[in-house]
C-alpha cells in the first residue's frame, strides 16, 4: 500500500466511522437502556469494520481498524449519547 493510498483510506474510514458514531450514538439514546445502548455499539462497529473492509479493500489488521476508525466511533458515540441523555432530563 503506497502512502497516498495509506493516508487516503485513512481519512475516508476516519469520516465514515465519525459519521456513523453519531448516528448510533443518537439510537443509543431511543434505546434507554445503558447496557443494551453499549452492546449495540460495539455491534454495530465490529459489523461496520466488516463491511468497510469488504468495500474498500483494505487488508489491515484490527489494530489499524481501531485506530484509524474505532477510537473515533467509540468517543463520538459516547460524547452524542451522553448529550442527548443529558438533554432528556432536564
Amino acid at each position: 500500500m503506497s502512502l497516498k493510498t495509506y493516508f487516503d483510506a485513512s481519512l475516508k474510514t476516519t469520516t465514515a466511522f465519525a459519521i456513523v458514531g453519531i448516528v448510533v450514538g443518537y439510537l443509543s439514546f431511543l434505546i434507554n437502556n445503558a447496557p443494551l445502548a453499549f452492546v449495540f455499539m460495539v455491534i454495530v462497529g465490529v459489523v461496520f469494520v466488516l463491511i468497510l473492509k469488504k468495500i474498500m479493500k483494505i487488508a489491515e489488521e484490527w489494530k489499524w481498524w481501531f485506530g484509524n476508525g474505532l477510537i473515533v466511533y467509540i468517543f463520538l458515540w459516547l460524547v452524542v449519547w451522553t448529550v442527548f441523555y443529558n438533554l432528556a432530563i432536564r
